[in-house]
């Protein structure tokens, strides 16, 4: 009776939730868009229902956990993690792949989040869907796509969105079957997602339908959940299939909340096309034998072997073998005939899943044995026609194959091969294949990426050798110089032209009176006219809002510069014509010493021209000329460049030798990511907020280059940090001072 009054309460409260008015969020920095980790910011929730809810003793694992091959991470595949990039921050939510072009997640998340008064929020910048994280900090096997900030379709009753990506991701993701079938009290579930924005992890410990399964047109569960699981996909551990799109979690009741997919696929106009009911696939015991064999002598020597397993009762084993069976055949009878002498069974709640979800009578009889179809005779295929000769060979790479499949790209390779043989001595044979394997290669599938750069390619070849300008000219100056740029940004690339004047034309047109604006000369003659400078993690989606703006034209592209040579500095301009002060004669000066340990060298002078290398104190220089607190300069390598005046010294400053050896850390054995155990952060700027780009470890042997009270200015010399298991090895950062021990010469 007890039991009877209790259920009847809880169902009761159920009946009487409202629609859900409180979220559970979690924030992240907005410098972090882009990055596979993020660093916690805040959270935002409120309320007696919350978006994430853990229930009892959490049970929410790693994803890693289970084998690549386990079906576990097979279905994990389709789901990711999606950053919705604000005024206020990023704020991840969780999205999983329903057909080629459409990913699913909660309303609440888009475009919901504008209306989350503890996020605060007002405007929602970006959106990009994160694929195969499923390993903490390892950024190895993910991969971005760019997702429209508008649904395609969406209703905040239901708290769903579709949401349209870029590119297909289901070529290599996969994509997850929807059931539209009831659920059922009891069913056995899984939940995948990126509770707070993590690596992928799947609750399926104690996680099954409530009873009752439905309530107030709501799915109820208890599969454990936190902050970044909305729009997590409620999968029926039977059938495979997503049965409810996971969206809230009631403190008061213990229990998580879903929307029923067969409500959403009777509302959506679109996911129709994605609905499968079928699945001829047998049910699967959700908790298999993961563990894997040991290995000789692992037990250690000398251990008694363990005594054999009880032997099972008759019954058991019986059991057993009616499942075994019902399993190969797959049909309804099958799983009948296992239930009426199996009730008991460990298995018996699968077969009763799969008979309440597939079979539509009580008595369902098995089709009959067709014949065997008579076998029409081969017929030899019709001879295979390629788009150009070379892509019958057996072994192409990525973007070779997509231009085989592609007519207008084959019709650029042809025009490319025509370019090549007619062009007067401006690539050799060598440097043509250095061009397919570091540049065209690099475009792997994007074939946006191959047209421009084949095009680039076949107008560098058929321009002839064009006599550079004269440096100085009524209304511009033209500056030489290396100006490529890290591997890590490049320039928004709006036109070409082969003039100054008309370069100078379109860059007036497009961009009046806008900053930023720079014209480069290009290794083929042609005047390059750039927007301004970008993350090279982030120029993809800022391009596309600069198009759908219509302030970029349609070709506008990204590029890090590496055959610009020359800038043009004109009047009226983004980089302003600046005065020059020719010294009558050179002389030479010396590089300071300074807390970075280091002084950029710029194409140009000012901070707007990014720099291409640095230089350490100490360094001798031939000043050939200044501008303002700029000096040109000429450098030890013969390159010239400018670098900031106060920054220099007449006579050469003592220079410190020192060196450092880290320490205070726990042994690399016990190295983790999550905890930030056994390695310390290399990073852009001296403060916990630059961005992480390396790592050093016990023991390890560093060159101090810069100090400042609590950081030192690191570069790795010897130990594990040559090969770190995260970041890049060889570059300079900033590392906390306690944990280095320092010595100078």
């Amino acid at each position: 009776m007890r039991n009877f009054v209790a259920l009847t309460a809880l169902i009761a409260g159920l009946a009487a939730v409202e629609p859900v008015s409180a979220q559970d969020i979690v924030g992240f920095d907005r410098s972090d868009f882009g990055n596979i980790v993020l660093n916690r910011k805040q959270s935002a929730s409120a309320g007696d229902i919350e978006f994430e809810l853990s229930v009892g003793d959490y049970n929410n694992e790693s994803i890693r956990n289970y084998s690549p091959a386990s079906i576990f991470a097979k279905i994990g595949h389709s789901v990711g993690r999606l950053d919705i990039l604000t005024d206020k921050g990023i704020f991840p939510c969780t999205a999983f792949i329903v057909d080629k072009k459409h990913i699913l997640t909660n309303y609440h998340c888009v475009p919901g989040i504008l209306d989350n008064e503890r996020a605060g929020a007002t405007r929602i910048d970006a959106v990009q869907f994160v694929a195969g994280y499923t390993q903490q900090g390892v950024e190895e096997g993910t991969k971005k796509y760019i997702v429209s900030p508008t649904p395609v379709e969406a209703h905040e009753d239901l708290d769903y969105a579709l949401l349209e990506v870029l590119g297909d991701p289901s070529a290599e993701y996969g994509m997850l079957k929807l059931a539209s079938s009831t659920p059922h009290d009891g069913d056995p579930y899984w939940v995948i997602g990126h509770p707070m924005g993590e690596a992928q992890r799947i609750s399926r410990e104690k996680c099954k339908a409530n009873n009752p399964a439905l309530s107030n047109n709501r799915l109820l569960h208890t599969c454990d959940t936190l902050p970044g699981n909305s729009g997590s996909p409620v999968i029926d551990a039977s059938l495979q299939m997503v049965v409810g799109l996971h969206h809230a979690g009631s403190k008061r009741d213990s229990v998580n909340f879903a929307i029923p997919m067969a409500d959403i696929i009777e509302r959506s106009e679109i996911l129709e096309a994605a609905l499968t009911t079928q699945n001829d696939a047998p049910p699967v015991d959700p908790k298999p034998d993961t563990t894997p064999d040991p290995k000789p002598g692992e037990d250690g020597a000398g251990t008694p072997p363990k005594p054999d397993p009880a032997p099972q009762d008759e019954s058991t084993v019986l059991c057993d073998a009616l499942y075994s069976e019902a399993k190969g055949y797959g049909v309804c009878f099958a799983y009948q005939a296992y239930l009426e002498q199996c009730q008991g069974h460990k298995f018996a709640p699968f077969a009763q899943s799969f008979i309440n979800h597939q079979c539509q009578t009580a008595d369902v009889k098995p089709d009959p044995v067709q014949p065997d179809p008579v076998q029409p005779k081969p017929v030899d295929p019709a001879p295979v026609t390629y788009l150009r000769p070379w892509c019958s060979a057996s072994h192409l790479n990525n973007t070779e194959r997509t231009i085989c499949g592609d007519a207008y790209l084959a019709g650029l390779d042809e025009r490319l091969t025509q370019a090549y043989n007619g062009q007067s001595g401006k690539a050799t044979a060598r440097q043509q294949a250095d061009w397919r394997v570091n540049t065209r290669d690099v475009c792997g599938t994007s074939t946006s990426c191959i047209s421009r750069v084949v095009l680039d390619r076949i107008t560098y070849l058929e321009t002839p050798v064009v006599t550079p300008p004269p440096s100085t000219g009524g209304d511009y100056r033209v500056v030489r110089g290396s100006y490529q740029l890290s591997s890590s940004q490049c320039y928004i690339v709006t036109a070409s032209r082969p003039s100054i004047a008309e370069a100078v034309s379109f860059a007036k047109q497009w961009f009046p009176g806008r900053s930023g604006v720079r014209i480069f000369q290009s290794t083929n003659g042609y005047y390059g006219i750039t927007l301004k400078t970008v993350r090279k993690s982030n120029s993809e989606w800022e391009i596309s809002q600069l198009k759908s703006q219509g302030a970029v034209p349609s070709d506008s592209y990204c590029s890090v510069g590496g055959r610009y040579i020359a800038e043009v500095l004109w009047q009226g301009g983004g980089a302003s014509l600046p005065p020059s002060n020719p010294s009558p004669s050179t002389y030479t000066m010396y590089v300071a010493n300074n807390k970075d340990g280091g002084l950029n060298v710029r194409p140009g002078p000012g901070t707007q021209y990014p720099y291409f290398t640095e230089i350490r104190p100490g360094t001798k220089l031939t000043v050939i000329g200044t501008s303002g607190k700029w000096s040109n300069v000429i450098l030890p390598s013969g390159q010239k460049g400018w670098v900031y005046t106060p920054l220099l010294s007449r006579s050469k400053p003592h220079v410190a030798q020192c060196w450092a050896t880290v320490r205070g850390l726990r042994s690399i054995s016990q190295y983790n990511p999550s905890t930030g155990a056994g390695f310390l952060a290399v990073r852009t700027k001296p403060s916990t907020k630059g961005r992480k780009i390396s790592e050093v470890y016990l023991g390890d042997r560093v060159e101090v280059i810069g100090q400042t009270n609590k950081w030192a200015r690191i570069k790795c010399v010897s130990g594990q940090c040559r090969s770190p298991f995260a970041g890049s090895a060889g570059v300079m950062g900033w590392s906390s001072k306690k944990y280095l021990s320092i010595s100078c010469n």
